[in-house]
């Protein structure tokens, strides 16, 4: 073999050994982070699905529980479109007292004082409001996707209800509420939240979220009891759907303008 094809083997060698090196030298760590991230930002939507309302009209009911022992009702009725939702809220004792709009799933709030006959746009912090002095702020009815306004993370593995669950910690995209963040526990299996951890902006633990029961609606599964506990208040508020009616909505009863008529 010439010195020519000899210093051309050679140079082939040390390309494809440096290559190699590149490739195999360091582990791919910030691939594997990567991967770890998109897992439970997949989560984080899967339990949007089985959080999102189902369609037609639902009917429940929130009762308050105070530390003496002392109980309040309030009857919900939900109409809900692909987008756009409208909640009553009435009370044996005075009827019907508020309405609440949510338009862009969720995202927008619009809240209507039957007694007072006054609209209110609620923005930024006044989203975390409680609805009528219960644990349940306007935002946590919102029903607004977690994983478009919060970034998760796995952070390990708790024990909910005898079972194995993921522990995701979800930081808020957008500043300024009253949610520093989030710790969600979802199934192992199908990724179905059991429980939600309110943190204030000091990262303190101050409400609690148990998803109770979950039934199936027609393909899929929907929470029909949750219990909001308020650590500070030491009061509950459970809230419970017991009948479910598929309808078509006029488009203009989501409509802001149109909530006092």
């Amino acid at each position: 073999m010439d010195k020519f094809h000899f210093a051309m083997k050679c140079n082939k060698l040390i390309i494809f050994l440096i290559a190699f090196v590149d490739i195999t030298a360091f582990p791919a760590f910030p691939q594997d982070e990567r991967k770890i991230e998109l897992t439970a930002q997949e989560m984080i939507a899967r339990a949007d699905r089985v959080l999102d309302y189902p369609r037609g009209i639902i009917r429940g009911r929130l009762m308050h529980i105070l530390p003496t022992g002392k109980t309040y009702k309030i009857d919900v009725t939900g109409y809900i479109d692909n987008s756009d939702f409208l909640f009553s809220f009435s009370t044996a004792e005075r009827g019907e007292q508020l309405k609440v709009l949510y338009n862009f799933g969720g995202e927008e709030i619009w809240v209507y004082n039957v007694l007072s006959t006054k609209l209110f746009h609620k923005t930024g912090i006044d989203k975390y409001e409680p609805i009528i002095s219960t644990n349940f702020a306007y935002i946590d009815f919102s029903s607004a996707d977690l994983q478009s306004n919060y970034t998760a993370k796995i952070t390990g593995t708790a024990i909910i209800k005898d079972q194995e669950v993921y522990r995701l910690s979800l930081t808020p995209i957008f500043r300024g509420g009253a949610y520093g963040n989030l710790t969600v526990y979802v199934t192992k299996d199908k990724y179905i939240p059991l429980r939600i951890d309110y943190h204030d902006t000091d990262n303190v633990i101050f409400k609690t979220l148990q998803i109770v029961e979950i039934s199936q609606i027609g393909t899929r599964a929907f929470p029909v009891r949750y219990d909001m506990l308020d650590i500070r208040k030491g009061t509950l508020t459970m809230l419970t759907f017991h009948s479910f009616e598929e309808q078509k909505f006029d488009k203009k009863m989501f409509f802001h303008q149109t909530l006092g008529k």
